[in-house]
């Protein structure tokens, strides 16, 4: 089978590779051409050229610039199984599923988490959303970058997903505080590591971020403030419409 990867971003160059070392014939698209392109991934300045693809693979920004891939390929003849795993709304997962179905195709969502070094390694968790039947088409797929987890219907992945990041947060605002606030108090930043992740303290930031990204200065974790931004306030929205207990 024929993939079509849409958004070779830091993510999508890490994701893609482990797709063509289990055996698929993979066609990358992006509107730069990554200058770090992997061994054997074909590469096509033509979205339409992806259009005879089995299966679309979609790694964007958000749900309307997936939605205006979606409508391209459509436009050319592609009848393929749809899977974004970008970051998008929910509401955008649902209707564009409607209208896929309407036309007898099929659509995943399927947002991952893990950031780029578990994308490197193939251990992302995918957090899929779709029909049942459409899951266990994209599953094979999926399996190659990491373990998915078929949580519902048509966008039930990305309200996961960014009910993870509403989470992931959280926890790394508190952490943040608290890191400042240790060191206005005199404490070293090692030995606060050292006492919060053998505490109940501990967390992804406390855990991974930083002693990586924030005591080196690096500052670079491999995920923009934008993107956390916006999964938090789609987090946000799900719960001002959701039921009050």
């Amino acid at each position: 089978m024929k993939i079509g990867f849409v958004g070779l971003g830091q993510m999508g160059l890490v994701m893609a590779p482990h797709l063509m070392r289990d055996g698929w014939q993979v066609t990358g698209h992006d509107l730069v051409v990554p200058t770090d392109l992997p061994d054997r991934l074909d590469f096509s300045a033509g979205l339409n050229d992806l259009a005879t693809s089995d299966v679309i693979i979609t790694m964007l920004p958000d749900g309307e610039v997936v939605t205006e891939v979606v409508d391209r390929l459509l436009g050319a003849g592609c009848r393929a199984l749809f899977i974004d795993m970008s970051s998008a709304h929910p509401d955008d997962s649902r209707a564009l599923a409607h209208r896929l179905s309407e036309l007898g195709l099929e659509f995943v969502d399927a947002p991952v988490s893990g950031g780029v070094a578990r994308a490197r390694a193939g251990e992302l968790t995918i957090m899929a959303g779709g029909d049942e039947a459409a899951f266990t088409r994209a599953l094979p797929v999926l399996s190659c970058m990491g373990h998915a987890v078929h949580l519902g219907p048509p966008g039930c992945g990305h309200a996961m997903k960014a009910l993870n990041n509403y989470v992931s947060a959280a926890g790394l605002i508190a952490s943040f505080q608290a890191l400042a606030t240790a060191i206005d108090s005199g404490i070293a930043p090692a030995r606060f590591l050292e006492v919060i992740n053998g505490s109940t303290g501990s967390n992804n930031t406390t855990r991974v971020k930083i002693d990586k990204f924030v005591l080196t200065e690096n500052f670079d974790s491999g995920f923009a403030l934008a993107l956390m931004e916006k999964d938090v306030s789609i987090a946000a929205a799900l719960r001002r419409a959701g039921r009050t207990w």
